[in-house]
């Protein structure tokens, strides 16, 4: 992956969340957003540059943007948003992402070699790492670990569902076999599937759900750090491995706390000195922070903040439900919900009178990362295809032509959730300058919320965000796009756009995916399966006396080598 480029530091991807963080701009990244230490590239790897002689001893205290429901890799979602800092402490990852040298690097691997095409990865693991319960960490381990993804359906299973096969050919050798070419495949190693735990402790559980099992709040991993103590809805603290493969980190500790998701109250603890490192995702505190100095990892992950467009999602009926679609259908039975946006030319008529401009000014103040485009300037991937530029004229001409066919009066359906009440305002206002007549709902709990558009389909426009990943943009594109995705909410569907993700998935070099996601883009301007306003600005900061953070995919902060004095 290509270096980033710097705010004072090197920048940091993170992953997740549903309403992204940005802002839009009229077509292009806008100059008069939050431009500055923007990342182009993964993200990861050493986040400062320091001559200074380390200094050993210390807790190290780093405010979360959200609480982990445990430490087993298979429970959380393991990425830098939730649960993959402190799962990163006590297990490590068997591959690692390296700024510096552009490359996934072994950690608790030695190696990871593919064959000719990208079918099959060679692991071969270092001798002698031993879990902290005095297991060894063999192939049988890695094995183990990564079938429990596969097993519990874990957040990160998609990583590892290309996996045809994995062969255990000695005690730190594992041949993965993989069902079609994944010229990225180290990614996945790199995140949750890389976690490996001591196969000792987990089969401890016995037949308990892995939420439930001991394992989840007192884990053993390899890793730099071992759990000290798990106090729900308070802290998480972990003590150094003096027996760590890379050596005893400098600091004697870490402890893990959540104060208001990377907004004021967190930003206010690390200027106060209660905490020492913290995550931030709210544009303007960000901006905030950038210009009171301090240092930090920033990335921007792409399409963070999108309108979500049923596409004509088709719902499989079962016991004639639900009852609006599938009463007197058969089990099985496929019927399509019957969106206004199901119709290109209204998804191209909300495109048009969405202006990211207007959005940023909104919802942030003008400090988010606006832009329509797929891939903004900032982004290592972008291509210079440009996004759909606000246009209210050509926004009230397709409508207009919708409308004179007779079976549409202009109604549309906005939903979003009572979490940002500006953002569904901000929406319907541009959309009825523009001529639609706007039924919006965005006074529900998050629950109900992601029900109506994961589960019942039953919407037209929904608040959203992709928050595509720069290490492996394939995954969230894929998951997003791809027709035969079972968390594709849209109902979208192309030949072509699936074609394209494959090509990206067997690129095996920058220039191959960027090729594929050059054409995905235009393709996304010519469907408009959904409409892009922002981006997703994400930061890790840290006190001046902070020194030697590191990162890895998906904003997971590494420690092992920080230190603090």
């Amino acid at each position: 992956m290509k270096h980033m480029t710097r705010l004072r530091a090197l920048g940091l991807v993170l992953a997740l969340g549903l309403v992204a963080q940005g802002c839009g701009d009229d077509g292009g990244s806008s100059a008069t957003g939050n431009t500055g230490s923007s990342a182009t590239g993964s993200g990861t790897g050493t986040a400062t540059t320091t001559t200074l002689t380390p200094k050993q001893g210390g807790t190290l205290t780093f405010a979360v943007y959200a609480e982990t429901g445990g430490l087993d890799p298979v429970v959380p979602n393991a990425v830098g948003t939730t649960g993959g800092h402190e799962l990163n402490a006590v297990f490590d990852t068997l591959m690692r992402y390296d700024v510096d040298s552009a490359k996934f690097v072994p950690s608790l691997a030695e190696s990871l070699t593919p064959n000719a095409d990208g079918t099959e990865w060679t692991l071969k693991l270092r001798a002698n790492v031993k879990f902290t319960d005095g297991t060894v960490l063999d192939a049988d381990a890695v094995k183990f670990n990564i079938e429990r993804h596969i097993t519990y359906k874990s957040r990160a299973s998609i990583q590892v569902a290309l996996i045809k096969t994995m062969t255990v050919v000695d005690p730190t050798t594992v041949k993965f076999t993989l069902t079609t070419a994944w010229g990225n495949f180290p990614f996945a190693l790199a995140g949750a599937p890389g976690m490996i735990g001591s196969p000792t402790a987990i089969k401890a559980c016995g037949d308990k759900k892995p939420a439930e099992c001991a394992f989840n709040t007192a884990p053993v991993g390899a890793g730099p750090f071992m759990i000290d103590s798990f106090k729900a809805k308070e802290s998480i603290t972990f003590k150094k491995n003096p027996n760590y493969f890379g050596g005893a980190p400098y600091l004697d500790g870490l402890k893990f706390v959540f104060l208001d998701a990377g907004r004021e109250k967190t930003y206010d603890a690390l200027k106060a000195g209660s905490v020492d490192s913290a995550f931030l995702r709210n544009p303007e505190v960000i901006k905030k922070a950038q210009s009171d100095g301090y240092q930090g990892n920033l990335a921007v992950q792409s399409a963070g903040g999108i309108l979500l467009m049923n596409n004509g999602y088709k719902i499989t009926c079962a016991a004639g439900a639900p009852a609006a679609l599938c009463t007197g259908k058969t089990d099985g039975e496929k019927v399509a919900t019957t969106p206004a946006t199901a119709d290109k030319r209204i998804r191209q008529a909300v495109a048009y009178a969405v202006d990211p401009k207007v959005m940023n000014t909104r919802l942030w103040n003008g400090a988010g990362f606006q832009g329509s485009e797929l891939f903004q300037k900032t982004s290592k991937w972008n291509s210079n295809t440009p996004g759909i530029v606000a246009d209210a004229a050509k926004a009230k001409a397709l409508i207009d032509e919708v409308k004179k066919e007779g079976k549409w009066d202009g109604t549309i359906r906005v939903l979003c959730y009572n979490g940002n009440p500006n953002f569904g305002i901000a929406v319907q206002a541009q959309l009825e300058a523009v001529g639609f007549k706007v039924t919006k709902n965005d006074d529900q709990a998050i629950s109900g919320y992601i029900t109506d558009i994961q589960v019942k389909h039953d919407f037209d426009i929904a608040c959203w965000g992709y928050n595509v990943y720069q290490d492996d943009p394939w995954i969230n594109l894929n998951g997003n796009l791809n027709s035969t995705s079972a968390s594709n909410w849209i109902g979208y569907a192309n030949p072509e756009m699936d074609k394209l993700l494959g090509q990206l998935l067997g690129a095996k070099s920058d220039d191959e995916r960027k090729t594929a996601l050059a054409a995905i883009s235009k393709l996304w301007n010519d469907d408009v399966p959904s409409a892009i306003f922002e981006a997703t600005g994400e930061m890790i900061i840290w006190d001046k006396d902070v020194h030697g953070v590191a990162s890895n995919v998906t904003a997971v902060a590494r420690f092992e080598k920080a230190w603090i004095g």
